[in-house]
């Protein structure tokens, strides 16, 4: 049997900022609340986190709105900055490959480059690596095969129809040849950094992030990545995510390859250096304000991250919902600020079709709340409650205050069960995100985590004995709420939703006190749109052609997401960023 988790998904996506800090792992805390309905029950902490969050353009109430999708005109980072010429570098350093960003993506290209003897300069503006997530979405990995043999279960991904879901997920406005390299190589790419963590005792492990029987089913493909007791000490400069400290790690392992790549922190690039219509280098400045010169002979690569510290871009890129999260949970806040992007259109390249998907986890409450019925701050239900992770997203993000409440009673633990086990599997916020896959479900978890809740006294969750107890701590209008309770509860009875079509298995009444209302609030993990690219990773021209000596990666490159984030195969992104990294040491070597 698998190992069980020594620290889950929800570990890392429900850490604060405080807790992130003394957890020694500030990877999914960043930009924190905004203001909303919970009145009194807001923390002093949370105040302060949210004036960082309005800052850079994120927090309920719509943030800034005179600025949506295509309304800015003419924005200043279209406008290239004076080009540099090498007499102007003070350092001129030359391999055949440089990567720009020592983030998951840049990490899996440089460690790929090194397995391909190509030598490998990586540039990195912050002092450390920026490995972060929860974990990796792959399909169909030695992993996921192990995995289901131990517990008796097929876990194989059903390809033709999880990238059917994908690509209708995008509204069919992805380039699907991409989807397709992504499921036909990722679980290669995935067995890859497999076989790399076993070295250095770190081990795959998993949790019932899917739920296979929901109304949009979701795959196995969720990989978390821990260390065993055997593992050795990290260098200082490597982050919380193991799975990334072991790409750093392994592709400057001299005893391993001929060419092990080099790590420049504190070197920020600044522009590429185009030579005809050729991409020959970057330059960048050191932390002492130097002027340095990296010339490339096989390509530079762009893997710097998303847009989604830099207003200008967000408003320009993104649709006015970006301004509906409560809370930005991507760190070290302010630098995800599309330099790899910038720099490639200033060299020519073009981005994807806008407005850039969004990444959204409604986990900015609770982050439990299952299937059971949804109010608004009107006392209003809104939606089919039993639906996916984006889904609940966008349509909390349309609501007063953008938040919701999940309304349970007493017997919300065992209903809880009966739910997950129609399902078919745990999917996130409505199981705890802990439990192993193929384990029973077992309702006092659920009563657990929420009990934890409102030991936290930070008003994301509420207990009451009467509904008008309920409303008034939620702010909830008493008349509103008992109405759409009683409403609901005719529809539990007669099983048939009329209103919004939840299945059957998924209504239950509220009626056995005590009662509890759960917030609901949408976190943006990640703006997942970037430059256009070919198959072979290549940052393409308006013309669609591509340019030579350049290529993108991870949130910097586009075109594998559109309209939404396909979250039927959880961890995707970081899986992207993960197999397109394995791919490129091969594409350069060529």
């Amino acid at each position: 049997m698998p190992k069980k988790n020594t620290l889950s998904r929800r570990s890392f996506i429900g850490l604060g900022a405080t807790a992130a800090i003394a957890a020694g792992a500030a990877g999914l805390a960043g930009c924190s609340p905004a203001p909303t309905g919970s009145g009194d029950k807001a923390s002093a902490a949370g105040d302060a986190a949210a004036e960082q969050s309005e800052a850079i353009g994120f927090g309920g109430g719509g943030g800034n709105t005179t600025m949506g999708y295509g309304r800015i005109q003419n924005p200043s980072f279209m406008t290239a900055p004076q080009a540099l010429s090498e007499s102007d570098a003070t350092e001129v350093q030359e391999a055949e490959v440089i990567v720009l960003g020592a983030g998951n993506a840049g990490c899996a290209a440089a460690a790929s480059c090194a397995d391909h003897n190509l030598s490998t300069i990586v540039l990195e503006k912050l002092p450390t690596v920026q490995g972060r997530g929860g974990g990796i979405g792959l399909c169909n990995t030695k992993f996921t095969k192990s995995y289901g043999e131990s517990i008796g279960q097929d876990l194989t991904v059903n390809i033709p129809e999880a990238q059917h879901l994908w690509v209708r997920s995008c509204g069919s406005r992805v380039n699907e040849a991409l989807v397709s390299l992504w499921f036909n190589k990722s679980g290669e790419a995935g067995d890859w950094l497999i076989d790399k963590a076993a070295e250095y005792g770190v081990e795959p492990d998993s949790f019932r992030a899917y739920a296979p029987k929901a109304i949009i089913p979701e795959s196995f493909s969720y990989h978390q990545f821990h260390k065993t007791d055997a593992t050795p000490e990290w260098p200082a400069e490597c982050s919380y995510f193991q799975a990334t400290n072991v790409l750093y790690v392994d592709s400057q392992d001299a005893s391993k390859h001929d060419k092990p790549a080099t790590y420049r922190f504190e070197t920020t690039a600044t522009q590429l250096l185009k030579e005809g219509d050729k991409v020959t280098g970057v330059f960048a400045t050191d932390k002492d304000g130097n002027v340095l010169l990296f010339k490339a002979s096989k390509g530079v690569v762009i893997a710097t991250g998303g847009i989604h510290d830099d207003p200008e871009m967000v408003d320009y890129y993104c649709e006015e919902n970006v301004h509906h999260v409560l809370e930005c949970q991507n760190t070290p806040v302010g630098y995800s600020t599309g330099d790899g992007i910038k720099m490639g259109l200033w060299a020519g390249g073009t981005v994807q079709d806008g407005p850039f998907p969004l990444m959204l986890h409604p986990q900015a409450g609770l982050q439990f709340h299952g299937a059971f019925m949804f109010l608004n701050m009107e006392g209003e239900r809104f939606m089919n409650e039993a639906t996916w992770v984006q889904g609940k997203s966008m349509n909390v993000m349309h609501q007063t205050d953008d938040i919701a409440w999940s309304i349970f009673d007493a017997d919300f633990g065992e209903q809880n069960v009966k739910t997950l086990e129609f399902s078919g599997g745990g999917g996130m916020f409505w199981d705890t995100m802990g439990g192993d896959v193929g384990a029973p479900f077992v309702a006092q978890d659920y009563i657990d985590f929420v009990n934890t809740g409102l030991e936290a006294d930070d008003g994301k969750v509420f207990k009451a004995d009467t509904l008008d107890e309920l409303a008034e701590l939620t702010g909830i209008p008493a008349d509103k709420l008992k109405a759409s309770v009683a409403r609901y509860n005719e529809i539990a009875a007669a099983g048939s939703d009329d209103d919004f079509h939840k299945q059957q298995e998924y209504l239950f009444p509220v009626e056995k006190a005590p009662f509890y209302a759960a917030k609901v609030g949408v976190a943006l993990l990640a703006i997942v749109g970037g430059l256009k690219i070919n198959t072979d990773m290549q940052v393409l021209d308006a013309n669609r052609q591509p340019i030579e000596g350049l290529y993108a990666t991870g949130n910097a490159s586009g075109d594998i997401y559109a309209v939404d984030y396909p979250i039927n195969m959880a961890g995707n992104s970081n899986g992207r960023a993960l197999t397109w990294g394995y791919l490129l040491g091969d594409i350069l070597s060529k």
